[in-house]
């Protein structure tokens, strides 16, 4: 037989049940987002705390470092510690205005459009300025007495050059001295790793890796697309 009063009193039990069983959720959801907060705040300080860290020991860095020697500029920023310090004093505030233009270095003629402005430091090593030009990023070597060009390179046509997203984006080169030889390192738009003679600008000898495209010599050269996309999904 149907009872009404037994029909209400189970229902008030459920919704009873119910109403502890959310409140239990309730509890659990607002106890996972206290731990989530918790652990977003913990890592946002040890991230403030490592980048000041990390700050202190360059500016240690720093300040342990001379700047640059012998007038010389090795690194896009002068030295090691990137200081763009130099102690050279024979410029100075008291004869800066006295200084007169010495040469003038044109790059129109080593590329297919005009570059309105560069990006590259120069490098000064041994007595000689090397630098990048053009957007094929096209390397330099230049007398810095006279700006006479001692040597180019310029890397063989590609089609990834020609649709390369990061032409006219070269900061400069890099050098290294490996067994007593002076070696620029630069970096292409077609994303290709050279290594050159420094006194001649040829491609060195028994390093890297040949690449099966007319007019790329045999050694010298890196392909680093290979690398750049190794384990990366899209590409696999």
């Amino acid at each position: 037989m149907f009872s009404p009063v037994l029909a209400s009193s189970a229902i008030q039990n459920k919704k009873k049940s119910q109403k502890k069983e959310k409140k239990s959720e309730n509890k659990y959801e607002n106890g996972e987002i206290m731990k989530i907060s918790v652990k977003i705040n913990l890592m946002r300080r040890l991230s403030v705390i490592m980048l000041i860290n990390f700050a202190m020991a360059s500016s240690l860095l720093a300040q342990g470092l001379p700047g640059t020697e012998n007038g010389e500029w090795r690194y896009i920023g002068g030295d090691m510690g990137h200081t763009r310090y130099s102690p050279l004093d024979q410029i100075n505030r008291d004869n800066f205005e006295d200084l007169e233009q010495a040469w003038i270095w044109r790059s129109d003629n080593f590329g297919p459009n005009l570059d309105y402005f560069s990006r590259s430091t120069p490098i000064y090593v041994d007595g000689v300025l090397y630098t990048v030009a053009t957007p094929r990023r096209q390397v330099m070597a230049l007398d810095p007495a006279t700006g006479e060009i001692l040597w180019t390179f310029r890397e063989p046509e590609t089609i990834r050059h020609q649709r390369s997203p990061r032409q006219a984006y070269g900061k400069g080169v890099a050098y290294a001295e490996v067994n007593g030889r002076g070696v620029i390192y630069v970096t292409s738009p077609g994303f290709f790793l050279w290594a050159l003679d420094a006194k001649t600008g040829l491609p060195i000898e028994d390093w890297g890796s040949e690449f099966p495209v007319g007019g790329f010599p045999e050694t010298g050269s890196i392909d680093l697309i290979p690398h750049l996309v190794e384990g990366w999904g899209p590409w696999e």
